[in-house]
């Protein structure tokens, strides 16, 4: 059991405030330099999993955030300045991106749609960001449907990937 629960029922901080992952989570959950607060959110995450899921939480978290890890990413070709009219559909252009970025990416969109759900239905964030985690990693939910969405769209302009090599 990675996650062990002391006398306060308080995730035990040493075990995980070690982890690379779950520090990249925290400083992208941090915000306006409240690190104290991400981590109180992420931690109750975490407490919430592990009540559900006994002993699994830092298995869900692992799973989901490499479940949404992307590997392309797709951008806007920009449009002449002289010929606006000329090409009316927009041009992306598929990239392969780093590990570490594709990592940040999915982190981020965890967060994103995660902050989204709390909005629309009232949840505090930790509880969204656990059911948000445990969807993505049994391969569910919006953020694998945007991933897998991403890279469709990839494929599909795979021959304008000439494009986006600088030379």
């Amino acid at each position: 059991m990675l996650v062990k629960e002391n006398q306060n029922n308080n995730v035990d901080n040493l075990i995980i405030k070690s982890d690379p992952l779950v520090k990249k989570m925290i400083n992208l959950l941090m915000k306006d330099g409240k690190r104290s607060k991400a981590e109180k959110v992420l931690f109750k995450c975490f407490q919430l999993l592990d009540k559900n899921y006994p002993g699994q939480s830092m298995r869900i978290f692992y799973l989901g955030v490499i479940a949404v890890k992307q590997d392309i990413a797709v951008r806007l070709k920009p449009k002449p300045k002289k010929r606006r009219n000329k090409q009316s559909f927009d041009v992306y252009l598929p990239r392969i991106i780093s590990p570490t970025r594709g990592l940040g990416l999915g982190i981020r969109s965890i967060l994103k749609t995660s902050k989204e759900r709390s909005q629309q239905s009232f949840l505090p964030l930790w509880e969204s960001l656990s059911q948000e985690l445990l969807q993505a990693s049994q391969n569910k939910g919006e953020v694998v449907l945007k991933k897998y969405s991403v890279s469709k769209l990839a494929l599909s302009n795979k021959r304008r990937v000439h494009f986006s090599i600088r030379r």
